[in-house]
């Protein structure tokens, strides 16, 4: 244990955003925190860093912990060139470790991996853009063998090659990560256990993605199934209470008061009912039929641009048809964002053609939501495009955004990342486009929007062109995927054939790979191989018996079909067993992820 909570809890005045959290933090494990937008998890990661103590309850650290905190677009020294930026962290390390003798290895493995080419590391940190300066900061972070990882939205401005990079380094990572992001593929691959804030408390599941998605179902059914059985209870106990007072003999009396009292421990028991979902609400987003379009949509013909001297495309070609889903791949800087620039005029000096085809309207929806007014309240920049509409009616289309009650008055300028493109994508969908042009339409959204946004986009019956980094999104969403590459515009067959075309290595990191490995840790390794195919073997002679237990349950269900209680006992043995099961499944897959790893090392 490295860390533990003991009932923290959370107030800025307006109430708690959680109260009463109680977890413990492994050394190996890696924890994603999820939640709505604004539900109190940048503020949880705050806490537990230290930088923010919490208004009940402690945070306890195992002494020596080192905690490594994402920080974004906080460079101290402007003038002093990339590669020299990190390699100062070296001072740092103990010169009698592998850490320091790796160290610029390390250093060059992350800057690779995170997108910057060997040309772009003697630059001065003042020259690069904000995204770019985020990336620095994660790479950063990276370079030191944290006990603990703290990491608020990290794919945040990576693009696809470098968030499976990330993934690599995640998954590979010896020490504790505690990670908030929006992205299923990343979380999904990562996560072996999951914290969820929601209703002003923290739910703490342990396993997978998969396995956390089922268990909070379980608790939301079984919960509302309680809730609905103590409010029929009470209703009925009130009843009976009732009619006994009034008969009026001190007998019946004696048994109403009685059964008052019982109602009374029943509603305190169904206050004390908290489930997930009861402050979740997906956005009810539906986008309206689209006007039908010609057969081409649009079509780009040798399209040449260049900026500041960068060529950026050179007589690269398009074409959209009607209905067309088409992702846009490619590294941040090949010239994604700039294409959606250029065919929806923002950007005028390029040569080349660009036409949109018959009965075509267009909606753009940019990352940086720039088209909306910071001094505009958020009903006044929806009411200006349906100006005929009547209150009720603009705030119950909000409302689907989650923009509710006295929200809709809000400053622009006072809104959050997640709501500004709520707003954005609210205001796109009243123009009612044949064509959505989306740039990173994910980006500061939580899981429960993108789901959303993914459910509508699937349903959408005009043509889309889409930047996104969020992967599972991207390969759900779109049936076409197109890559930027040497300043052309190319057709690939997946997302997963783009990524094959330049896979990053990972790195060396926490002293899991090294070319020339001693004799000593070979051995080592190769030993622990051995006992890892031991627990193999014990697990699969474990399987084959759970599988014959489950068999002989499913063969006894058959038999007392009609016997009601002996049914419910089978039926709850049947679950414990195939929880068994698949919890044992799970080990083995870890396992043999494990073992694939050391084979690779005792190999190289």
């Amino acid at each position: 244990m490295i860390l533990s909570l003991s009932k923290v809890g959370h107030d800025y005045g307006e109430g708690f955003l959680f109260q009463n959290f109680s977890a413990s933090v492994a050394k190996r494990d890696k924890i994603v925190l999820i939640g709505p937008n604004g539900s109190g998890k940048s503020t949880l990661l705050k806490i537990i860093k230290g930088q923010l103590q919490p208004t009940e309850g402690e945070v306890f650290l195992a002494s020596g912990t080192r905690i490594g905190f994402q920080k974004q677009q906080r460079i101290e020294h402007p003038d002093m060139a990339l590669f020299d930026y990190y390699m100062l962290e070296k001072e740092n390390l103990d010169e009698e470790t592998e850490e320091y003798y790796s160290y610029e290895r390390r250093v060059r493995s992350i800057l690779s991996g995170l997108g910057f080419k060997e040309d772009a590391w003697n630059r001065n940190l003042g020259s690069f853009s904000g995204g770019e300066l985020t990336r620095i900061a994660l790479g950063k972070l990276f370079l030191v063998d944290y006990d603990l990882l703290l990491l608020d939205e990290p794919t945040n401005h990576l693009d696809l090659d470098s968030v499976e990079w990330l993934l690599s380094f995640l998954k590979s990572y010896r020490g504790a990560i505690i990670l908030v992001s929006h992205d299923r593929y990343l979380i999904r691959n990562v996560g072996n256990r999951f914290w969820e804030i929601n209703g002003g408390k923290v739910w703490d599941f342990s396993g997978n993605f998969d396995k956390y998605i089922v268990e909070r179902e379980r608790i939301l059914k079984t919960g509302i199934r309680r809730r609905e059985n103590l409010e029929r209870e009470i209703k009925r106990l009130e009843a009976v209470a009732k009619r006994y007072r009034s008969w009026g003999k001190e007998k019946l009396i004696k048994q109403a008061i009685s059964k008052e009292k019982q109602a009374e421990r029943l509603r305190q028991e169904l206050e004390e009912i908290q489930l997930p979902e009861e402050t979740v609400r997906e956005p009810e987003i539906r986008i309206p039929e689209p006007s039908r379009t010609g057969l081409v949509v649009l079509e780009v013909k040798d399209l040449s641009f260049s900026y500041d001297e960068k060529k950026i495309f050179d007589k690269a070609s398009l074409t959209v048809n009607r209905g067309n889903k088409i992702a846009l791949l490619g590294p941040n800087g090949s010239g994604k964002s700039t294409f959606l620039k250029i065919i929806t005029k923002r950007i005028r000096n390029f040569s080349g053609t660009v036409s949109w085809g018959y009965n075509v309207k267009w909606g753009y929806l940019s990352q940086m939501t720039e088209d909306l007014d910071p001094e505009k309240e958020v009903i006044e920049e929806c009411w200006q495009l349906v100006s005929d509409w009547p209150d009720y009616q603009i705030r119950r289309y909000l409302g689907r955004f989650n923009f509710v009650g006295e929200d809709v008055f809000k400053k622009v300028g006072q809104l959050s990342g997640g709501e500004r493109t709520k707003l954005a994508l609210a205001k796109l969908i009243l123009e009612r486009p044949n064509v959505l042009i989306m740039d990173e339409p994910t980006n500061n959204l939580d899981i429960w929007s993108i789901q959303s946004l993914e459910k509508v986009l699937k349903e959408y019956k005009g043509a889309l062109l889409l930047v996104s980094h969020d992967r599972e999104f991207t390969n759900n969403v779109c049936q076409s995927f197109y890559s930027i590459k040497n300043f052309k515009i190319r057709p690939v067959s997946s997302i997963e054939e783009y990524l094959s075309w330049g896979k990053i290595s990972l790195p060396e990191n926490n002293k899991v790979q090294r070319s020339n490995m001693d004799y000593t840790e070979k051995k080592r390794i190769k030993n622990k191989l051995k006992s890892l195919l031991r627990d193999i073997e014990d697990l699969n002679s474990k399987e084959e018996e759970l599988e014959k237990q489950i068999d002989e349950l499913n063969d006894e269900i058959k038999i007392y079909s009609t016997d009601f209680n002996k049914l419910q006992q089978l039926h709850e043995e049947l679950s414990k067993k195939e929880e068994d099961l698949l919890e044992l499944l799970q080990k083995r897959e870890d396992l043999e992820e494990k073992i694939r790893e050391l084979k690779e090392l005792v190999e190289s």
